[in-house]
């Protein structure tokens, strides 16, 4: 598979790729790939997201009941931290970001 490094910014090339689809669209032609080109259908994927995204809309983003439980802790004095197991998964968290084991 050829890259191609043309160097052009990312935006120019999805302007040129929406606009060729609309005119397809159009003229009633396939909106599909250009001979010698592969193509990628992201219908199932859009689709796939909506979902998702509504499910997402439906949960709440606090858990009332774990806070409610923390704050409790607090307040009776049971609630410790354990700074060595958030240092280690701190570091594991930016391992991770930065792409190495």
């Amino acid at each position: 598979m050829k890259i191609d490094n043309s160097g052009k910014p990312l935006g120019s090339v999805l302007s040129r790729s929406e606009a060729r689809t609309s005119t397809k669209a159009e003229s009633g032609e396939s909106a599909g790939a250009e001979p010698g080109r592969d193509s990628v259908e992201i219908n199932a994927f859009s689709a796939r997201l909506a979902s998702l995204e509504s499910n997402l809309a439906t949960q709440p983003v606090i858990d009332e009941s774990k806070v409610a439980e923390i704050r409790q802790a607090i307040a009776e004095g049971r609630f410790t931290v354990h700074a060595d197991a958030i240092a280690d998964k701190l570091m594991a968290s930016v391992k991770e970001l930065l792409g190495k084991n």
